[in-house]
């Protein structure tokens, strides 16, 4: 078999035309294959967390019925407006069951907060030590949301045993709608 000049121009045009289809065709093709994949991943990878993000809901709604729940047992603890001289008068009367003697009562304004009311009381206590911490056990078993915030401790010299205590509580109640919570000095 013999090669001539046309056989030879024409697996040159062969070969030109494989280079142009390869440059003009396939890599267009090559690169929109690529960014096909490139999405399928990217779609992949969007399930993926979705899924990730779905179980978790399960746990979301495990979550806010615990809460829920913890909410209710904190507003059964939090006394209406109008209970608010009993939990006054039952701090009161622990204290004289332990044998202190109360020298000032304060109670200030209430503070309104979003659900809740805080009744703050100043207490200016005196007697027996061994009194005092028992009215402490004694009011942390309290069915109330109390919070002493500030207590000061001082000792009277003359007597052994004797000490005159400050302390400021808050008392979070329920307030009233509608009813203005006033307080006594």
């Amino acid at each position: 078999m013999k090669l001539g000049m046309r056989e030879m121009l024409f697996v040159v045009a062969m070969l030109g035309l494989l280079a142009a289809s390869y440059f003009l065709v396939f890599t267009k093709q090559d690169a929109k294959r690529s960014d096909k994949v490139q999405q399928r991943d990217t779609k992949r990878a969007a399930l993926h967390e979705l899924d990730r993000a779905t179980a978790s809901v399960h746990d979301v709604d495990k979550k806010i019925k615990e809460l829920q729940a913890a909410t209710a047992f904190f507003e059964s603890k939090l006394p209406q407006a109008k209970e608010m001289d009993k939990v006054l008068k039952e701090i009161w009367q622990l204290a004289d069951a332990n044998g202190l003697r109360t020298q000032t009562v304060k109670t200030p304004r209430s503070v309104k907060m979003a659900g809740y009311s805080e009744q703050m009381l100043e207490l200016n206590l005196a007697g027996d030590f061994k009194g005092f911490y028992e009215f402490m056990l004694q009011l942390e078993k309290l069915p109330r949301l109390t919070k002493v915030t500030k207590m000061n401790l001082t000792k009277i010299t003359d007597k052994d045993g004797e000490m005159q205590a400050s302390l400021t509580m808050s008392i979070y109640f329920e307030p009233d709608t509608g009813v203005a919570v006033s307080s006594a000095q």
